[in-house]
Formats: structure tokens, C-alpha cells, sequence
């Protein structure tokens, strides 16, 4: 049996863990001086498949430029669509069951790549197996959080960190 996938967060938040502003917008993330690429392509390298909630997808969508993951197999979990489209598949089932599955197919790893709604669900069930966190030297005191105050406990090991310009990556591994 091959090795199991792994589900990574990877994803930028302020110091007080807002990952956009409240209409998902990220420009204080991106007027934020970064040295190299903060992971990034390292993580591209790592998986074949991108998990992401509708907002998300929309916001994707909606940047002027060409969809920067149509070289991934691409989930979306919905409520409100169901199909599949050029990109993704609409995902409308227990996300639990469909990341367990997900995690037991052959394959690369499995970036989670937002938003908020979606990564606490994700935290509910314990699906994610790596956390790498680019902290932005900004509190932005509202917004779309992170976290959500929720009764979870889970214990993760601090793997590496790093200072790359004004942001501190903090890399994480499921004990």
C-alpha cells in the first residue's frame, strides 16, 4: 500500500488569524514584503489535488487572470452546486467521508486552500494533517477568521520556521 495523502492548510492570515477582509479581499496580505515565495511552489510540487469552498472558488474565478490550478484535480465543496464545471467538481456530500476517501486514493498531496468556513469544518473533523501558516505583520481585528472559537483540541509539532521578509511561515505536523 502506498504512502497516505496528506491534507496541507496552507494559507495566510493576520497575527490575529483573519484570512481576508470581510468582502475577501486580501490586499493587506499582498502589500506585505515577502522574500522568496513563501512555500509556495514547494507546496504546488507536493500535491495533485486542491480542496476549496465555493467562496473561495468564486474569488478565484474572479481575479483577471487565467485559473492557476487547472493543472490540479479540483474539488469544491458546495451546498448550492453540484456537476462539475471546466476547473472543479462540486463536491455536495459529508466532507469527512469525501477527504477519507480522498486521502485513501493513490496520488499526491491535498492542498486545502480556504476559506475560513471550510478550514473550521476541517478542524471539526480532524481532517488536516499540516498546517503552514504565513503570518502577515498586520491585526486587522475583523474579517474572515480562521478560527472560530470552537471547543477543539488538537495537538500539532512545530516543524520549521522561517522569516521571509515581513512574514513569519510557521510549518506544522499532526502528532
Amino acid at each position: 500500500m502506498g504512502k497516505r495523502r496528506n491534507v496541507i492548510l496552507y494559507i495566510g492570515t493576520s497575527i490575529d488569524g483573519f484570512i481576508a477582509n470581510d468582502d475577501g479581499t486580501l490586499e493587506w496580505l499582498e502589500s506585505t514584503e515577502v522574500e522568496g515565495d513563501s512555500g509556495y511552489n514547494s507546496l504546488l510540487n507536493r500535491i495533485d489535488t486542491v480542496v476549496m469552498g465555493k467562496g473561495t472558488y468564486d474569488t478565484i474565478r474572479g481575479f483577471d487572470m487565467d485559473y492557476p490550478y487547472s493543472d490540479y484535480k479540483n474539488y469544491v465543496i458546495s451546498k448550492s452546486v453540484s456537476g462539475s464545471d471546466e476547473y472543479a467538481s462540486f463536491i455536495n456530500e459529508d466532507v469527512k467521508a469525501f477527504i477519507n476517501n480522498l486521502k485513501q486514493q493513490p496520488g499526491r498531496d491535498i492542498w486545502l486552500i480556504g476559506g475560513g468556513k471550510l478550514a473550521r469544518e476541517f478542524f471539526k473533523e480532524n481532517l488536516i494533517d499540516e498546517f503552514q501558516l504565513a503570518i502577515a505583520p498586520i491585526i486587522l481585528g475583523k474579517g474572515i477568521s480562521l478560527y472560530n472559537g470552537d471547543d477543539i483540541t488538537q495537538k500539532y509539532n512545530l516543524i520549521k520556521v522561517e522569516k521571509l521578509g515581513q512574514l513569519a511561515m510557521l510549518h506544522y505536523k499532526k502528532i
